[in-house]
């Protein structure tokens, strides 16, 4: 047996990179192999893997050149397995979200059927009901609809209602209201299952959707309302029911103080949640691929979920390493053009568009970026007509690019007449739930235009974060949790042209002393 040389990691990495840039030469052109096959070769070119492999998870010994020792397949299946956890985690964090979501209301809110609707009415949420960066700003009516339980199945809004629906993978469906079919005028949304094969009757607009949970989140303005006038003013004005039977006897609940958990677990026991999702879906929704990936895992429609002692380790490890992941995606971006002002840490949330795809490619690190820090997917969140839709652009670092403090305190000078149609909102966060941040007793507070903060002689307005009012700025101040990091996000409600052409800047948080 010839004696190969020991390498370690960092060296097959260089050594792959040389070779790469080498065989990449010229690789932007299209080959055309009967006219440039290449040099000839003969067996002595191929370039195997050395016998003996230093990696981070140990070093990897292989007997008469390439057979694998026994410790050395146990250590390569582990490591199989976890990157197959860890990815996981990561493709399907999307549906877990939504699933959360769903599971969580009807669990939490005391939903019974996709008739009830769970009302947030203003003064909105509260640091108790987690939701990934839901705002405090807006009043939100929201229903869980179940197409496998319920079969084509109908959502009725009248005149000046908007919202969107999602399926199980978080993806778009539809816009209610102003830019969805029914262009503000209200109407009768039909959502058919997948793989209905029947005519839509007249007089509904009918959505096709590839899963059977769906997700509707709807918005109330104006006449709304507050506390149990707005949930009554919901009663009154949206309803979700089968289309076989027509409207039927429906809850409308207050969720103020209720509290809720939406988010999937950070460690191995998100896996049983994913099962529950892959067991009641179609399989047509996630690609035979990725479901192989699962059933490496032993995750099999049909099929019961019982993972070993041995899985149980590494699906916990996949989880957190997963969610780790994120964080980094999420935090410490390596995307060069994340910042919307190259010279501000203001963040884009969405990089791009909302479907997540980049020159006939998924972009994965753009849709981790957004669904691991916010929910609901809607085109209407990235519109680039002025005075429509809105506009959410996320900070996690001062003007000198260090992490938002908890403990400290900052000061926001927003410009003179930011570029919105309606209103600005800029909320805190909790870095670790990614939901609102709570500042003691439950308690998230908002500035924006609509609360009328003090400004300055040159329309400017000051805002100001920390653990402790700053004196007599207290319409002006955003409490912070002194034992936590914290991290903003700044809503331009009906965005214009100052915002879209990026002449109105906003500037970074500034450490006071």
């Amino acid at each position: 047996m010839k004696t190969k040389h020991l390498i370690t990691v960092s060296l097959a990495v260089l050594m792959a990179v040389g070779l790469l840039t080498e065989g990449m030469a010229g690789s932007l052109e299209s080959i055309d192999i009967f006219e440039k096959p290449g040099p000839k070769q003969t067996n002595k070119d191929f370039k195997p893997a050395p016998d003996k492999i230093q990696t981070s998870f140990g070093t990897l010994n292989f007997e008469l050149d390439a057979f694998p020792t026994e410790e050395t397949a146990q250590k390569l299946y582990d490591e199989m397995d976890l990157q197959r956890a860890t990815q996981a985690y990561m493709d399907f964090n999307p549906a877990l979200s939504v699933y959360g979501i769903v599971k969580g209301q009807i669990r939490d809110f005391g939903l019974n059927t996709s008739s009830d609707i769970a009302v947030h009415p203003s003064p909105g949420l509260t640091p108790s009901e987690l939701y990934l960066t839901g705002n405090n700003s807006t009043v939100y009516a929201v229903a869980s609809i179940d197409l496998k339980v319920d079969g084509p199945t109908v959502v009725d809004i009248p005149p000046g209602m908007y919202g969107t629906a999602n399926d199980a993978l978080f993806k778009f469906l539809v816009d209610f209201g102003f830019v969805g079919p029914d262009k503000g005028q209200g109407g009768k949304y039909l959502f058919l299952p997948p793989g209905y094969d029947g005519k839509a009757p007249e007089g509904y607009f009918p959505i096709e959707s590839p899963s059977y949970r769906i997700w509707v989140v709807m918005r109330g303005w104006g006449d709304v309302g507050t506390g149990e006038q707005a949930v009554d003013w919901f009663k009154q004005h949206l309803k979700v029911y089968p289309l076989a039977s027509g409207p039927r006897k429906a809850n409308y609940s207050n969720t103020a103080g209720l509290g809720l958990n939406s988010l999937p677990s950070e460690d191995g026991s998100v896996f049983e949640m994913l099962n529950e999702i892959i067991q009641h879906e179609p399989g047509e929704l996630f690609g035979a691929e990725q479901l192989g990936r699962l059933a490496a895992l032993g995750m099999r429609q049909g099929e019961p979920f019982d993972p070993d002692e041995r899985m149980r380790r590494i699906l916990d490890q996949g989880a957190k390493l997963g969610a780790a992941m994120c964080r980094a995606i999420v935090y410490a971006s390596r995307e060069p053009t994340i910042r919307y002002w190259p010279d501000r840490h203001w963040e884009k949330m969405f990089l791009y568009n909302t479907t997540f795809e980049r020159d006939g490619v998924n972009d994965i690190d753009a849709r981790t970026l957004w669904h691991y820090q916010a929910i609901v997917v809607s085109p209407n969140l990235i519109s680039t007509t002025p005075g429509a839709g809105t506009a959410y652009l996320t900070t996690f670092r001062d003007s000198k690019g260090r992490y938002l403090d908890g403990g400290a305190d900052y000061r926001l000078r927003v410009g003179a007449n930011p570029p919105v149609k309606n209103f600005w909102a800029v909320t805190a966060y909790d870095p670790t739930t990614r939901c609102l941040l709570d500042a003691g007793g439950n308690m998230n507070k908002t500035v924006g235009s609509r609360e009328n903060p003090e400004a300055n002689p040159d329309g400017s307005v000051d805002i100001y974060f920390g653990p402790k009012v700053p004196r007599g700025m207290e319409k002006n101040w955003v409490p912070t949790n002194p034992d936590k990091g914290f991290f903003l996000v700044f809503r331009f409600y009906g965005p214009k042209e100052g915002y879209i052409d990026k002449t109105w800047v906003l500037n970074d948080l500034e450490l006071l002393k």
